[in-house]
C-alpha cells in the first residue's frame, strides 16, 4: 500500500490550523505538525520534510507571502497550497506568485481538498521527470474544457463554436472542438462544415489513429479549428461508451493545445466522462427558470458524487433582449458567482443559424468581443479583473474567478 503524503499546516491562526487538521485526518492523510509564520513555520518544516504544506492568508498577507517565500527556500520541492476565508484575484494572484500551487477556499470539503494535493503532486512528479530527461514518456496534455448546460437553448453549442473559433483563429492556439452531444449535436452545422466522418469512425478506428494522423479523422474549419462531430443518426451513438470517449479525449488531448467538448444538456453516462475529463467547465445558464433550477439540481447531483466544484465556472448567456433578470439574483439561487457573461447579441444567434460564428463574422458587435475575452480567459492570455494578468508559459493556471465582460446594458437592465 501506497504511503499517504505528510501535510504541514502553517497558519498563524489556531482555527484556522484546526480546520485544516480536521480535514486531513478525515482524508486519512499524515499529519506532520503545525506552525505559525515566520522562523517557527521554517524550523518545522526543515525538521519534517512534509510531502505538501497549507499556508493560510491572513487579512494582512505579507507575513504569509515572505513564509511561503522562505518555506521555498529550504523545500523548494515541496508544493505548497494557500487558503483562505475569502477568494480575492489579487489574493490569488500574490500567493501564486510567492510560489503557491494552489488556493482553496474554507470552509471546503475532505474531496476538494484530496483532489488539491493530488493535482499539486502530480505537477510536482511531472516537474521532476522534466528536469530529469523523463517526460517525453508521459507526453504532453493539453487543456480540456467541457462546455455543459443543463437545458437545451441556451446557447452551449453556440458559446463552444464560437469559442472554438476564436481560439483557432486568434490565439494561435491548436484547438479541436469535439461534439459530444449524444441527443442531436449540431457543431458541425454550426460551423457550415459537413461529412460522414464523426466521432463513432474514430471509436472504431481508434487503435489505427493511436499510430498514425489523427487528423485524417477531423473536419478543418476556415478558421483553423478542428472539429470531431456526432454523427447524423443518434442512434449510432449506442456504439459509443464512456471509456471509448475518455480514450478519444486522452488522444486529443495529447496531440491540440486545447480540447473544447460540447456535451448533451443532461448529465447521462456520456455526459458524465467528458465532465470527469474536464480541467475546466463552463456551465452555460440562461435567464430562464428551467435552466436555472435545472443547474441547481445538477450542481447538487455533482455533490452526490463528489465531483471537484472548483473546476466549474458558470457562464451566463443572456439570450433575450427583454431579459429583465438581474444576475445577481441568480447568483443568489445558484449559490455561486458568475465567472463571465455573454450579453444579448442578435448577431451571434443569427451567425450560429447561418453557419457563420459571430467572431468571425461580427468581431466588433459585444457578444463577439466578450466571447473574444472569454477565450483569452481560458488560455491565460487576457487580463484578469483589475488589470492583474495571472498566466504562466505554456498551459495557464486554471482561472479562478468572473470576469466582468462587455454587459454594463446587461448589468443596468437585468
Amino acid at each position: 500500500m501506497a504511503r499517504q503524503p505528510e501535510v504541514l499546516v502553517i497558519d498563524q491562526d489556531p482555527q484556522g490550523r484546526f480546520e485544516v487538521k480536521q480535514l486531513v485526518k478525515q482524508a486519512q492523510l499524515g499529519f506532520a505538525g503545525e506552525a505559525g509564520f515566520g522562523t517557527e513555520a521554517v524550523s518545522l518544516a526543515s525538521e519534517v520534510t512534509p510531502d505538501v504544506i497549507f499556508c493560510g492568508m491572513s487579512s494582512s498577507p505579507e507575513r504569509s507571502l515572505r513564509t511561503i517565500e522562505a518555506l521555498l527556500d529550504v523545500l523548494p520541492e515541496t508544493p505548497i497550497i494557500a487558503y483562505a476565508r475569502k477568494e480575492t484575484v489579487e489574493g490569488v494572484r500574490q500567493s501564486m506568485l510567492a510560489g503557491a500551487r494552489d488556493f482553496l477556499i474554507f470552509p471546503t470539503s475532505v474531496e476538494r481538498l484530496i483532489a488539491s494535493i493530488q493535482s499539486v503532486l502530480e505537477s510536482e512528479e511531472r516537474k521532476r521527470l522534466r528536469l530529469s530527461g523523463q517526460s517525453k514518456a508521459l507526453g504532453p496534455k493539453g487543456l480540456v474544457v467541457t462546455v455543459f448546460g443543463a437545458k437545451g437553448g441556451v446557447g452551449k453549442t453556440t458559446v463552444a463554436t464560437n469559442l472554438g473559433v476564436a481560439l483557432a483563429s486568434t490565439l494561435g492556439q491548436s484547438v479541436v472542438l469535439v461534439d459530444a452531444d449524444h441527443s442531436f449535436g449540431d457543431v458541425a452545422d454550426m460551423l457550415e462544415l459537413s461529412s460522414d466522418l464523426s466521432i463513432v469512425e474514430l471509436v472504431r478506428d481508434l487503435d489505427t489513429l493511436e499510430r498514425g494522423n489523427v487528423d485524417d479523422a477531423l473536419l478543418k474549419h476556415e478558421s483553423g479549428l478542428r472539429v470531431l462531430p456526432a454523427p447524423r443518426d443518434a442512434l449510432k451513438w449506442r456504439g459509443v461508451t464512456p471509456d471509448s470517449v475518455r480514450a478519444i479525449v486522452h488522444l486529443l488531448a495529447s496531440r491540440f493545445d486545447i480540447v473544447l467538448i460540447d456535451t448533451a444538456a443532461m448529465l447521462s453516462e456520456l455526459s458524465l466522462a467528458v465532465l470527469e475529463e474536464a480541467s475546466v467547465v463552463l456551465w452555460v445558464t440562461s435567464t430562464d427558470f428551467s435552466s436555472i433550477n435545472n443547474s441547481l439540481s445538477g450542481f447538487e447531483s455533482l455533490r452526490q458524487i463528489s465531483y471537484p466544484d472548483d473546476r466549474i465556472r458558470l457562464v451566463l448567456n443572456v439570450t433575450s433582449s427583454e431579459d429583465g433578470v438581474r444576475p445577481a439574483k441568480i447568483e443568489e439561487v445558484l449559490k455561486r458567482e458568475f465567472f463571465w457573461t455573454v450579453p444579448y447579441d442578435n448577431r451571434v444567434r443569427v451567425g450560429s443559424q447561418i453557419g457563420k460564428p459571430a467572431v468571425l463574422a461580427s468581431p466588433d458587435s459585444p457578444g463577439s468581443k466578450s466571447l473574444m475575452e472569454l477565450a483569452k480567459a481560458v488560455t491565460g492570455s487576457g487580463s484578469t479583473p483589475g488589470g492583474s494578468t495571472v498566466q504562466k508559459k505554456g498551459r495557464s493556471w486554471p482561472f479562478r474567478r468572473k470576469q466582468v465582460s462587455s454587459s454594463a446594458q446587461v448589468a443596468e437592465g437585468g
